[in-house]
């Protein structure tokens, strides 16, 4: 058995569940990795998130179990990144319940640090996805993803026309990721 640190789209359930079977999640920041819109993705013309090593950096995000053959469709998932060894001792517990400490935690971590621009914007469908786990969560730990990601530019609004391959089917959550845009991010919103 195995655990992965999601940091972006794997922070939202329905997300993990197109990919492979996991365990449950639990909430942690990760200390010594930084979270920014760097990875260019031709496929759909976007910026992804990547992770980065980074001492003085903090990100919050999930762990979750997965098997052997779970973590190759991951893997796969995740192609055009590193999967890297995170020392669990990198990991503040976020939740209640402990930590499955007794196997190895895995990270994807990318090679480009490229902003995105407006050929290669942020997409609204990605985003939502993350925000819809991170909301899951609390508000306060969608908002600290937010704190704690940049930069924050060009977000493009493909929700008539979803850009992102796994974006949401349930749109209920689009009100409330609006107002946290608005209350954190005013003049990226405005900007859409």
């Amino acid at each position: 058995m195995h655990c992965i640190f999601g940091y972006g789209s794997l922070i939202c359930a329905d997300s993990r569940t197109r990919t492979g079977v996991s365990g449950d999640a639990y909430p942690v920041e990760v200390t010594g990795i930084a979270r920014r819109w760097s990875v260019p993705v031709p496929d759909y013309g976007a910026t992804a998130l990547g992770a980065h090593p980074d001492q003085k950096a903090r990100s919050n995000g999930v762990v979750f179990i997965v098997d052997d053959d779970n973590l190759s469709r991951f893997d796969h998932r995740e192609r055009g990144y590193d999967r890297i060894r995170i020392d669990w001792q990198q990991v503040d517990n976020l939740g209640q319940r402990s930590l499955p400490t007794d196997h190895p935690l895995w990270a994807y971590v990318g090679h480009n640090t490229d902003d995105p621009i407006p050929e290669r914007p942020i997409l609204q469908t990605y985003l939502d996805v993350i925000l819809n786990g991170c909301l899951a969560i609390n508000p306060a730990f969608a908002e600290r993803f937010i704190a704690t990601t940049t930069p924050w530019q060009h977000l493009h609004n493909d929700r008539h026309a979803p850009g992102y391959p796994r974006a949401m089917k349930d749109h209920s959550r689009h009100p409330d990721i609006d107002a946290l845009l608005h209350r954190t991010l005013p003049e990226l919103l405005n900007a859409r």
